[in-house]
C-alpha cells in the first residue's frame, strides 16, 4: 500500500544525478503506445541548496518534466505544468502565500524551506510559510524539482516534505510488475495536447493545453478518503479509482475480463483503455473519454 516512505523511494529512484540550475524547462514529450510498461525514468535534479534563494520572479526548471516552480511577484510559490512554449501553464500546487509582494523562498541550513516576506529572514523573522523540515541531524539538505514533484529533504534522520505532484507515464498497465504503481492524489500525466490530473479533491480531470479548459472528469470529487488510480491484476484490465488503503471503488471503466489491458493518454486528446494487443492504429479499444474532438 502507499506510504510516505514509498514516495521518498520513488524520488530517489528518479534522481540519477544532481545539479543546481535555473534554466528553461524541456519541451513536452508526446505520448505513444507503450512497447513495454515500466516505471519512472532517471534524470537530473534541479536544486536549491542550503543558503540559496528563489527570489521574487525567479523560477526553478524541471530537467525531466515540462514543469517549473515559480516564486511569483505576488508572494505565491506555484508549481506549474507547462504546455506549448509561451502558452497556458497548469497550476499543480501552490503555497497559498499570495498577497505578499516581493516575498522570496530559501533553503535554510537547518533543513527548513521557508518563504519570507520582502526584507525578512532567519534572523529578522517575517516567515509566512515553511515545510517544517528543520532538524539538528546530519546528511543531505536540499530542495529539488524532478519529474514534476517539488521535494524538500531536511536534516537526517528528519522530516521529508513533497508536493506529491509527480508526473507519471502517459499510460497505466495491468501487468503484475507495474500494477502496484498506482497514481496517488496530485499525480499527473501529459500527452502532446492534454494533461490528466488526479486532483487533491479526488476528481480525475483532463485539461487541454491550448487554454487550460477542463474537457473531461470522473465526477469523483469529495469524499472522506483519498483515491488512487490503478489497474490492479485482480481487476483484469479494469481501470479504477479506489479509496486509499481500502477496497471501495468510487469509479471504474468497466473493462474487467481483459488481462493485460492498458490505458493510454493519447496525443489526439483521448484517454483510451486498450486490449493487450491493441493500440492507436490497431484497434482494440475497450473504453474512452470521447475527448479526441475537443482539443
Amino acid at each position: 500500500m502507499r506510504t510516505r516512505a514509498f514516495r521518498r523511494a520513488l524520488v530517489s529512484l528518479l534522481a540519477a544525478s544532481a545539479a543546481s540550475v535555473l534554466i528553461p524547462a524541456a519541451a513536452s514529450p508526446a505520448a505513444a503506445a507503450p512497447a513495454e510498461c515500466h516505471g519512472p525514468k532517471g534524470g537530473t535534479l534541479a536544486e536549491i541548496r542550503p543558503g540559496q534563494r528563489l527570489e521574487s520572479g525567479a523560477r526553478l526548471a524541471d530537467l525531466v518534466s515540462a514543469a517549473e516552480l515559480v516564486m511569483q511577484g505576488d508572494g505565491n510559490l506555484v508549481l506549474y505544468a507547462l504546455g506549448t512554449p509561451g502558452g497556458y501553464k497548469l497550476p499543480l500546487w501552490n503555497s497559498g502565500t499570495y498577497g505578499n509582494p516581493g516575498a522570496y523562498a530559501t533553503m535554510q541550513e537547518d533543513g527548513n524551506f521557508v518563504i519570507y516576506k520582502q526584507g525578512g529572514g532567519a534572523q529578522t523573522g517575517g516567515g509566512i510559510w515553511h515545510t517544517a523540515t528543520y532538524g539538528s541531524g546530519t546528511g543531505t539538505v536540499r530542495a529539488s524539482l524532478l519529474g514534476g514533484a517539488f521535494v524538500v529533504e531536511g536534516r537526517n534522520p528528519g522530516p521529508y516534505w513533497s508536493t506529491g505532484s509527480a508526473e507519471r507515464e502517459a499510460w497505466l498497465c495491468s501487468e503484475y510488475a507495474t500494477a502496484a504503481e498506482a497514481w496517488w492524489s496530485g499525480n499527473w500525466a501529459q500527452s502532446a495536447s492534454v494533461w490528466l490530473v488526479l486532483q487533491r479533491d479526488n476528481n480525475l480531470v483532463m485539461y487541454r493545453k491550448s487554454d487550460g479548459k477542463a474537457i473531461w472528469n470522473s465526477g469523483t470529487y469529495g469524499g472522506a478518503h483519498r483515491l488512487d488510480l490503478q489497474m490492479a491484476p485482480k481487476d483484469r484490465g479494469d481501470l479504477t479509482l479506489v479509496e486509499e488503503n481500502r477496497t471501495a471503488v468510487r469509479w471504474r471503466t468497466g473493462t474487467a475480463g481483459n488481462d493485460g489491458a492498458y490505458a493510454l493518454l493519447q496525443d489526439d486528446g483521448n484517454f483510451v483503455v486498450y486490449k493487450k494487443d491493441g493500440g492507436p492504429g490497431k484497434g482494440g479499444g475497450l473504453w474512452n473519454t470521447g475527448t479526441y474532438n475537443k482539443i
